[in-house]
């Protein structure tokens, strides 16, 4: 694979750039590539394939801040146009600095397929999933895989260039019974050059899902209360992911953060553990400089329930006397920098516990295996959270009867404060581009509101 640094085309851009008078002169190369492929009824539903690019042009006209953007870098003289119509216009923007050295940091993430064993393993995820009590219908059976490139390059010729991308499968699965209809989903990552891995983890998957699709029907209402609850691993992780952006340096310094002013309290239990860590071979956003090109670091958020570390990108950093942290990310290439997380992981500091300890601990409680609504039902600067909800009563140290949608409700550092019991079985959600690593908790109890 060529780099987009040594691309004759991009060179002679730049060059131009140079030529026309534009100085502090960046550019920003945005690759993807995505292969999806899916089954149903033992047959290939799906097999899509493809790329695309963008470029983003940041320099100086006449000492002034100027952006553009791009699908093509072939009309130049538009381009240049567009540059000197911005220059001014965005103020803030700090001018693009110099990369000073060339480093290739691609992980060449993308995995070479072949399309007819990873679709025999989606059949036999397929089968698997059929073959369990009650299970009706696989509505989703697919495999999916990305890789990211994002290139930097200067007015010198220097360059950073990092990647990111993950492989990964998904099933849902649909169970009916006596009219009652319920489903669930699960989704792991996967390698599709490892094929007895990815078999071994597609048939879990694919039985786990049929399994919490059964658990789903006949379904009785909730009484309103207050109860110990157990939440899945799963909703653990998509939970997280809503409130992570009260560690962000541009929420703690404008008031937008129930975290603000709170750096070394307490915020959750003794043994609460949140790292984020770019390198994690669990996590699937394992990037090595981000947007700005500063190197990114291994870090803990929360350690032994103290709030330890915010996370800011260089604007940011800058106006709070602080450091980067190298979590300046762009929410796409047409925007500005502004604050993202890796992988982020919620452990314990301590010891951990099995699920079935936990739900043997919440005699009388509910086990909650689902939650919609978080983005619209979570506020990050009070901490408050009234969620819809999905689960099951927890009688006789056993996950019984399933419960119709209900709402649970409080706060996040109350949450964190009232975990009792941290599993050691996390699995990953991916919440606008971060990777939540999140495992089964016990907490204490919450509000349930139901008829």
């Amino acid at each position: 694979m060529i780099s987009a640094a040594k691309d004759p085309e991009i060179l002679k851009f730049m060059d131009e750039l140079k030529e026309q008078g534009f100085t502090h002169r960046r550019l920003t190369v945005d690759s993807r590539r995505f292969l999806c492929l899916s089954v149903q009824h033992q047959k290939l539903k799906a097999f899509e394939e493809g790329a695309a690019g963008m470029y983003f042009i940041e320099a100086a006209w006449d000492g002034e801040y100027c952006c553009a953007y791009a699908g093509s870098l072939s009309a130049h003289e538009e381009i240049f146009r567009r540059l000197k119509e911005t220059a001014g216009v965005f103020g803030e923007r700090q001018l693009p600095e110099c990369i000073g050295e060339s480093i290739d940091l691609r992980g060449k993430r993308w995995r070479g397929v072949d399309r007819d064993k990873v679709t025999d393993i989606l059949k036999y995820a397929e089968r698997q999933a059929l073959a369990c009590e009650k299970a009706d219908t696989v509505e989703i059976c697919e495999y999916r895989q990305f890789e990211d490139t994002v290139t930097l390059i200067d007015g010198q010729g220097n360059y950073l260039a990092d990647d990111n991308g993950d492989c990964s499968f998904t099933i849902r699965v649909i169970a009916r019974d006596e009219g009652y209809v319920a489903g669930a989903f699960k989704l792991g990552i996967v390698d599709a050059q490892d094929e007895v891995g990815f078999r071994e983890t597609a048939g879990n998957l694919a039985r786990r899902a049929a399994k919490y699709a059964r658990f789903g029907l006949h379904a009785d209402t909730v009484i309103s209360r207050s109860c110990p609850i157990v939440l899945e691993n799963c909703v653990t992780a998509e939970l997280l992911g809503h409130y992570l952006p009260m560690f962000y340096g541009e929420n703690l310094r404008h008031d937008l953060s129930a975290l603000a002013g709170r750096e070394g309290e307490r915020i959750g239990c003794s043994a609460l553990r949140l790292e984020e860590d770019p390198f994690s071979p669990h996590g699937t956003c394992r990037r090595r400089i981000d947007d700005e090109g500063v190197p990114v670091t291994k870090k803990m958020l929360i350690r032994d329930g103290v709030f330890e570390a915010a996370l800011y990108n260089k604007r940011d950093a800058a106006a709070a006397g602080k450091v980067s942290t190298g979590n300046g990310f762009k929410p796409d290439i047409t925007a500005d920098i502004g604050t993202r997380a890796t992988n982020v992981r919620l452990g314990s500091g301590d010891k951990t516990y099995s699920r079935k300890e936990m739900i043997a601990a919440a005699e009388g409680g509910i086990y909650i295996t689902r939650i919609e609504g978080a983005f619209a039902g979570t506020d990050t600067k009070t901490g408050d959270f009234s969620i819809l909800a999905s689960g099951n009563r927890i009688e006789g140290g056993r996950v019984c009867t399933a419960l119709n949608q209900f709402t649970i409700s409080g706060n996040i550092c109350e949450l964190w404060e009232d975990m009792e019991m941290i599993g050691d079985d996390a699995v990953y959600r991916t919440v606008d581009d971060v990777c939540v690593l999140g495992p089964t908790v016990k907490v204490k109890k919450l509000v349930v509101s139901g008829k």
